[in-house]
Parts: structure tokens; sequence; C-alpha cells
């Protein structure tokens, strides 16, 4: 199978070659309907912190996380990797009780701070989700819609790091631990740094300590099918106290999210003598795990939003499988084999994309509280696309009595990724009987969403 060839004028503007041209030497990378995987080259099996999410973990966490994956971890093939984490679970465990101590000592016993924290804990506003599969767009919407400064604040890669300190830690850790990230992803050519727009379930599993999120399954990948009941929390087998301990910490790093932006704009008024009383800003929030969840998240926000984006499902299987073979490897604890790494992208699209089409059928999710955006409409035309997503949603800033810049700032971060290259996969083949996998399996997302079988 090879992928079919967009022209995405909006950003990826490079003329596409012709059917007589040759973009590079077709790879086979799959037989017998197995896609074949490297993702463990040396530099990074060697790797120790390097774009490795667990490195903001906190000591006693880790410890009861080593405790409980015991039998499961590979201790000699990444002890260099367990012993590095070892130490700065150290270090980010002084860094949460210096968190702990400002909070409670300095911040609530000034009378304006503490009004900010109280302030906080009583807004209402109710999120703004970004969802869809991964690989599928969602850190460009995500991106896009961060522009909105006027009406959203987010959860940024630092705080999805380190969401123990980022409160008291921000200025000094973006810059302290600046090594860890790479330039751009490693599973394509977007930029990465400490102050871009991040997934809050990177976040809530760190402060869960690893064990009630499916992305735990990523480091220990053999062990993924005992994750999978997280991706949703409607499995029989999902406990009610895995439940509260998930909403207790989501809900926890949803509130720090708010009093950073009431400190951050109270600091800004202090220091312009504005007299100005600021409520925190709506909360934007990106992670493809909420896309199986809009039952428990409406449960918790009755008001929320939801922006779905979804793209060819072939092209996401390729990316997925690139991500599994660029990113995943920083991740692990445990040696993946290909079927485990095939299987964990096939199941969660299933199990994303059931749940999402179940919500609609049930009229939990309606056109009132989600809009439906394709990856190939936003690339193509990202003014037009969000446009249409603000009309729908309700929310204001394209009209030409509003006066809001965002539609400024979006034309110029639009102009500015003009000539974007994404990642492209017409070389790649997949054999015929992965090809077939694909299209029984993830069958919906063709039907619905009207993909051609190509």
């Amino acid at each position: 199978m090879k992928t079919e060839r967009t022209n995405l004028t909006g950003f990826d503007s490079q003329p596409q070659p012709r059917d007589h041209e040759t973009v590079e030497k077709s790879t086979i990378k799959s037989t017998s309907g197995l896609y074949h995987f490297e993702p463990e080259p040396v530099v990074i099996l060697t790797s120790a912190l390097r774009n490795n999410p667990m490195s903001g973990i906190t000591f006693f966490r880790f410890l009861r996380l080593l405790f409980v994956k015991k039998y499961s971890i590979d201790w000699w093939r990444y002890a260099h990797r367990l012993l590095a984490l070892l130490l700065m679970s150290i270090f980010n465990t002084f860094l949460s009780l210096m968190e702990a101590i400002y909070v409670h000592v300095i911040l609530r016993s000034n009378p304006r701070t503490r009004r900010l924290i109280e302030q906080a804990n009583n807004d209402s506003q109710a999120p703004v989700f970004i969802i869809g599969h991964p690989r599928t767009g969602t850190t460009l919407l995500h991106s896009l819609l961060a522009l909105d400064e006027e009406r959203f604040s987010f959860c940024d890669t630092f705080m999805a790091g380190f969401p123990h300190c980022f409160l008291s830690f921000e200025r000094i850790g973006k810059f302290l631990f600046s090594g860890i990230l790479s330039e751009t992803r490693p599973m394509d050519n977007m930029k990465l740094h400490f102050d871009l727009p991040q997934e809050d379930e990177l976040a809530v599993n760190l402060l869960s300590g690893f064990l009630v999120s499916p992305y735990s399954s990523i480091s220990f990948m053999r062990d993924e099918k005992t994750y999978r009941k997280y991706q949703c929390f409607r499995d029989h087998d999902t406990s009610a106290q895995d439940v509260a301990k998930w909403c207790k910490w989501f809900l926890f790093l949803l509130n720090k999210i708010k009093v950073r932006d009431l400190l951050i704009k109270s600091s800004a008024s202090l220091s312009s003598s504005s007299s100005s009383v600021y409520a925190p800003r709506r909360v934007l929030l990106k992670s493809p795990c909420h896309t199986g969840r809009a039952r428990l998240l409406l449960k918790l926000f009755p008001d929320a939003k939801f922006v779905f984006i979804h793209r060819n499902p072939y092209e996401v299987f390729l990316s997925g499988a690139h991500m599994a073979s660029t990113t995943y490897g920083y991740w692990f604890l445990q040696q993946p084999h290909d079927e485990g790494l095939q299987e964990y992208i096939l199941s969660q699209g299933e199990i994303l994309h059931n749940e999402y089409f179940s919500c609609w059928d049930d009229g939990i999710l309606h056109e009132k509280n989600c809009a439906e955006i394709s990856f190939e409409a936003l690339t193509k035309d990202p003014m037009g696309s969000i446009n249409k997503i603000y009309t729908q949603l309700g929310f204001s800033a394209f009209e030409k009595e509003s006066n809001s810049s965002y539609p400024t700032h979006l034309a110029e971060e639009c102009e500015m990724l003009r000539g974007y290259q994404r990642n492209r996969y017409e070389s790649t083949i997949l054999d015929t009987q992965l090809k077939n996998t694909i299209r029984k399996r993830w069958s919906n997302q063709f039907d619905r969403f009207g993909y051609e079988d190509k």
C-alpha cells in the first residue's frame, strides 16, 4: 500500500512529485501482516533521560512503580535509565517539597495570592478538549488554538513534564532541564521546547505514579493489555478507585494551571500599577486519551467543548508506526516486540474510535459541544478551519466587530508554517495482509469519515 499524495497548500506547499518522478526508493516495511519496527537504535537505547516523560517522577512514586513492576522490568538492559531516573526522582521530590512550602507558606499567607488560589478553586469554566487518535494532527491543532491567548491557557511542556513544581520552579527549571529535550520532536519536524503546548495526560500519568494511564503501556509494552482499561475508564475491570485516582490528579493539575494563570496576570497587574481583577482563562487541553473519555469528562464538566480531528487511517497507522520507531524507545523499561507495538497502535485506534462514535450515537456528543475537522482540511485551509470550529462552538474572534487579536496571530503563524514539511510515506509499502487488517479493524473510521480504501 502506498499512501495517497495530498497537496497541502496551507502549510506543506512544496510541489508534489508527478507519477513518473521518484522521491526515494520504495521500502517494504511489513511482511505476513506484521510491521517491522526499529524502536531502539543505539542512540535511543543508551539514552537515560532525554525525551523521557518519566524524568519528572518523584522518589516514592518511582519506588512504588519499581515494586509493582519488579517482574516486568528488564533490569540489566535499562540499568542506566533506571539509575538516572532514580537520581532524578530524588531531586524532583526536593522540588515538590519546595513547591509545597511555596504554596502553603508564601502564597496562602499573602491575602492577595490567597484570593487568587480561592478564585482558581471556585472557577467553573469547563475546559475545551482537543481529541483524536495519535498522529491525526492533534498537536498542530492544539498549537494553533493556543495562540488565542485572550481566551485560553494551556498545559505547556514543562508543566506536563514537571507537574509537581511548575508554580515555583518553572523559570529556573526550563533553563536547568533544557538539555532533556531534543530541538525537534523525534517523530517529526515540529519544534520542541518547554513553552509549547503539551498533553495533560503526561502530567497526570506522573502525578498518579504511572499506574492509571494508558501511556504507561509505552514503558511496559509487553504488559500493554493491562493498561487498556484506562483509555476510556468504562471497562468492567476498571475499579472505582482507579477512576477516582485519575480524576483526583487531573483536577489537581487543572487547578494548578488556573492558579499559575492568575499568578502571571496578578504579577503583570502589579508591574503596571493596574487594579484590575482577573478571572482565569478557559483551559485548552489536548490528549488523544480523552477521545474515549467524553462520558467521564462531561460528568466532571457538563459544559465542556470538544474538537475532534481525524485523518486517513492508513496515514495514521504509518505515522504511528514511525512514532513507535523514533520516540517510544526513550520510554522503555521493558523490551518490546513487533507484535506488541503493532497491536498497541491497532487496539488503541479501535478502543478510542468505538467509544467516540458510541458517544455520538448515544447523544453524549453532538454538534453543540463537539466540532469535527479533518487533518486534510486543517492543513489546506487553517484559517477557514479554525473559523468553522469557533462558529460551531460559539466562540467569537473572527467577526468584523470583534476586537480579538487572535485572527492576526493565527495568520502570522500560518505564514510561518507555510512550507513546513510533514513526514511523507509515499515510499513506504505495507503488504496486502497488513493493509487488509487495518481496513478491517479500523473500518468504522473509513466508513464514518468517507476515506477511500487505497
